[in-house]
């Protein structure tokens, strides 16, 4: 296996950028085994966050400028810490790309591009089933414990508003 980790570029995504993001995102959808968003539903998404001040995307690209994989970074203030924290609501890799140095990468990126916005704290939710992610999570410092809690675990809950 050869190490692409010198020879991937990570920066934040523009608008040029929207196709290769659309086309990340399906392989993302894809490797969840979803069926949704639909393609066009991700286009019109994506179109819509790329011009949103509160979110970012950064893309990994190879020196071919073939993207590798994203992150969405959302940024939002918050009472709790008294400043800005930003979540990684999206990390993904393309499987030919993965273990090769691309998703600590784009990381790394994501928590100095938080630090630059002078975001207090980062966060992402994952699934606990995802063991190599959380390996990876964990060697940034990442976890589901929390001092403020007493070492209590973050748990996310969430559930559909739509009409049942």
């Amino acid at each position: 296996m050869t190490n692409v980790e010198s020879s991937v570029t990570v920066r934040i995504a523009s608008a040029a950028d929207l196709e290769a993001l659309v086309r990340l995102a399906v392989a993302f959808r894809d490797h969840l085994t979803h069926v949704t968003p639909s393609e066009e539903a991700f286009r019109v998404s994506i179109a819509q966050l790329l011009q949103d001040t509160g979110v970012e995307f950064f893309v990994g690209c190879d020196d071919r400028g073939a993207r590798l994989g994203y992150v969405q970074c959302r940024y939002r203030y918050s009472a709790w810490v008294s400043g800005l924290e930003a979540e990684l609501e999206d990390v993904f890799v393309v499987p030919a790309a993965r273990r090769r140095g691309v998703g600590r990468q784009l990381i790394e990126f994501a928590l100095n591009r938080a630090r630059e916005n002078g975001c207090r704290s980062i966060g992402l939710n994952t699934n606990e089933r995802k063991l190599e992610a959380l390996a990876l999570y964990r060697t940034f410092g990442f976890r589901s414990e929390r001092p403020r809690w007493a070492g209590g675990r973050q748990l996310w809950l969430d559930r559909s508003l739509e009409a049942r």
